[in-house]
């Protein structure tokens, strides 16, 4: 008898032990880049469009959430390694689709590629004839990936960055001569520099970027990332996300 209460015990540890290691955690931490008007620090605290929007899904599921801003790269890595992390606003492509489990489409918008709108020298209408300037991309990107893929290289007409927005001083100071983002982050990106927000123009609208997610981390619980997509469903469809994004509209 004694040898059979050791081993209910026993079974009864092994059993709660196996449950802990399958209970849904109670903490999760979402990594993003500055890319103003999405992601961006004010007040010692993360806003922006698709910060908000995380932040809202989060409180709706009574979910204890973090935010952090990293660089791009270390952004996307520390979601891959971490558990119960994501990372925003991703841009979901097919050589990234086995890479998370996929929430969206958040906030996004068409991409263009840009130049100062005084620099009427700079006129490329299409990828091709782009590759006679110099494009200031984001390391780890999906942009850096897009472009390379259509035949730009650093070593001839692309410059990297750890962020979106580090090249704008040299982009303002006609150092680099193309930028490439979406209409709403450019005019963000100009004021965030007190220049007005038609200081950059689009010039072509790139194809086939794909829409901005929140990509978690494949060991992320199943349960809640179907719990996050529900609720960004409904946020879609009753309105709340388009009042949110317009917002911060100008």
């Amino acid at each position: 008898m004694k040898w059979t209460g050791y081993y209910c015990c026993a079974l009864v540890w092994a059993l709660v032990i196996a449950s802990e290691a399958h209970a849904v955690p109670t903490g999760y931490h979402f990594y993003t880049e500055h890319l103003p008007p999405y992601s961006y620090m004010q007040d010692d605290r993360v806003t922006g469009i698709n910060a908000e929007l995380v932040s809202t899904l989060c409180q709706r599921l009574e979910l204890s959430c973090t935010i952090s801003i990293l660089p791009w790269r270390r952004a996307f890595g520390q979601a891959q390694r971490e558990q119960n992390s994501g990372v925003f606003s991703t841009t979901r492509a097919e050589d990234r689709e086995a890479l998370f489990k996929w929430v969206g489409p958040i906030a996004t918008d068409h991409g263009y590629v840009f130049r100062l709108r005084d620099r009427t020298e700079i006129n490329p209408t299409n990828l091709e004839q782009a590759k006679n300037y110099v494009l200031a991309v984001s390391r780890g990107g999906r942009l850096e990936t897009y472009f390379q893929h259509h035949g730009f290289s650093y070593d001839t007409n692309m410059m990297g960055f750890s962020t979106r927005t580090e090249p704008i001083p040299l982009f303002l100071a006609k150092k680099i001569d193309l930028l490439a983002g979406s209409k709403r982050a450019l005019a963000s990106w100009m004021n965030e520099h007190n220049m007005p927000a038609d200081t950059a123009e689009p010039l072509f609208r790139l194809n086939n970027v794909g829409e901005h997610y929140l990509a978690l981390n494949l060991q992320f619980p199943a349960t809640v990332a179907t719990k996050l997509q529900s609720e960004l469903d409904k946020m879609r469809q009753s309105g709340e996300l388009a009042a949110l994004i317009e917002r911060y509209q100008g």
